[in-house]
């Protein structure tokens, strides 16, 4: 079949602009149109439909928050017009230290329920904590009830650190769903950097971390992509500055960690700021992949556990390291001497020396352990 204008092939005049004229061209053009049209339609129902539902979530949680807050101060009434019933029933005057007494109790109780119970009336920023229970996807679920009941937590507490406190406190519930939801929206409408930056200043030790990544993802989100770039903001900053942090201290420790044998497993201890065993473990699970060994975090009670090159990192209180043997201690001993051998006596510098290797890690060292 040849084009009716110039008498070519019309194969090439459906997507080769030398024809502006030809039929077919103008047939494929109006067809590309229409499938462009459609698609958009398709992802802007689709947009107004999670819209909606996360519209319909909202309301259903405010309308149940307001028939707590009615249920708890219905009791807390009727324990008042009880107590009022029983003071005029009994005598005025030698009752009166009995209803004193047996009035501060019903109150105390009153106030301690109206206290975890009752929200506040209004929803007013820095009136409210939230309480979680540490996890990444527990957070998570935290961005999402802030942002979607438009709350601006004065703390985000976990449950080891929560502190008692004159705020309403409100206990998060952790929700694998909403959590992926709040996890997939970020690199949505935001970025894929903004996500790992998110997840890398979660385990740092940035203090009040998570008000600060909430912070940060109030203003991404009203902001979009270009909030990466923005390095003036004290919210971004403070994120990067955490982020730069850990990793520099994940890449100090991949040098001063010292392993000890204990009858054939490789066992050490690290004291580090940040929680950084996940940051190392690709670097010692290569180095040493034919040996089995462990990694102990005093700090956040944790250990990388390393055996028959499977790797996990799982939550420890305490480990307790046997004595070293006869070998163990010539090895040491051993390690100390190449140290001391090395050493310049005339390029002695202390203050060098502690800028680049800090004294916080000495006692986990062997050659540093005896200098403190």
């Amino acid at each position: 079949m040849r084009c009716p204008r110039d008498g070519n092939r019309c194969g090439k005049h459906d997507t080769v602009r030398r024809c502006p004229g030809c039929p077919l061209y103008q047939q494929a053009k109006a067809a590309r149109q229409a499938l462009w049209r459609e698609r958009r339609q398709a992802q802007e129902q689709e947009q107004v439909q999670t819209q909606a539902q996360w519209r319909e979530q909202a309301q259903a949680l405010a309308r149940a928050r307001v028939q707590e807050q009615a249920q708890v101060q219905a009791q807390v009434q009727a324990r008042e017009q009880a107590q009022a019933q029983a003071q005029e029933q009994a005598p005025v005057q030698a009752q009166a230290p009995v209803q004193v007494q047996a009035q501060a109790p019903v109150r105390a109780l009153a106030r301690e329920q109206a206290q975890e119970q009752a929200p506040p009336a209004a929803t007013v920023a820095d009136a409210v904590a939230y309480r979680y229970d540490g996890s990444l996807a527990g957070f998570f679920c935290c961005v999402y009830e802030s942002y979607y009941l438009r709350e601006a937590p004065a703390e985000i507490l976990t449950e080891w650190d929560a502190q008692p406190t004159l705020l309403y406190t409100k206990t998060i519930a952790t929700d694998q769903t909403v959590a992926a939801r709040v996890r997939d929206s970020i690199p949505a409408k935001i970025s894929g950097d903004a996500l790992d930056l998110i997840e890398t200043v979660f385990l740092s030790c940035l203090k009040e971390k998570e008000l600060c990544i909430l912070r940060f993802l109030t203003l991404a989100y009203r902001e979009g992509r270009k909030t990466m770039e923005m390095l003036g903001n004290p919210y971004v900053a403070a994120l990067l500055d955490a982020e730069k942090h850990l990793l520099k201290e994940a890449h100090l420790l991949k040098g001063f960690v010292r392993f000890s044998d204990y009858g054939g497993v490789l066992a050490s201890q690290i004291t580090p700021k940040n929680f950084i065993l996940p940051f190392i473990a690709n670097h010692f699970c290569e180095r040493f992949s034919e040996e089995d060994f462990i990694i102990f975090d005093k700090n956040h009670k944790a250990a990388l556990i390393y055996q028959g090159r499977r790797r996990e990192i799982v939550s420890l209180d305490e480990l307790p390291f046997p004595e070293a043997d006869e070998a163990e201690e010539r090895y040491r001993a051993l390690w100390k001497r190449f140290y001391q051998t090395i050493t310049i006596e005339a390029r002695y510098n202390p203050r060098c020396r502690m800028t680049h290797l800090p004294k916080r890690y000495w006692e986990n060292m062997t050659e540093m352990r005896e200098l403190l």
